[in-house]
């Protein structure tokens, strides 16, 4: 589930600095009040509404439909291949080097900006 949730967050953050509010429902589908979804299937791809997909491979790297690769070093930071990096706090808050931080609260509800 954290992979899941700093993916999301990466992605959130990806399409830019406006803030966005995420949240899952029961049957694992996440909404997003830009009107993206994202739904992970049992393979392990996680797919939006508008086409995308992220996959991990064997290697632990997530591959993008759009080219876009994320991987994790052994100090928890995130970089993709664009240069990006984000890194999540003691406290839960992913912050990424453009200034953008992501944080779940206490509904479950997962706020970017």
């Amino acid at each position: 589930m954290k992979i899941k949730l700093i993916a999301l967050a990466l992605v959130a953050l990806s399409f830019g600095a406006q803030a966005q509010t995420c949240r899952t429902d029961s049957f694992g589908t996440t909404r997003c009040d830009n009107g993206t979804t994202y739904r992970t299937d049992s393979f392990g791809t996680t797919r939006d509404n508008n086409g995308n997909s992220w996959r991990k491979d064997s290697f632990g790297t997530t591959r993008g439909s759009d080219g876009s690769t994320y991987r994790t070093d052994s100090f928890g930071t995130t970089r993709d291949n664009r240069g990006n990096t984000w890194r999540t706090d003691s406290f839960g808050t992913t912050r990424g080097s453009d200034g953008s931080t992501c944080r779940r609260d206490s509904f479950g509800t997962l706020r970017c900006n």
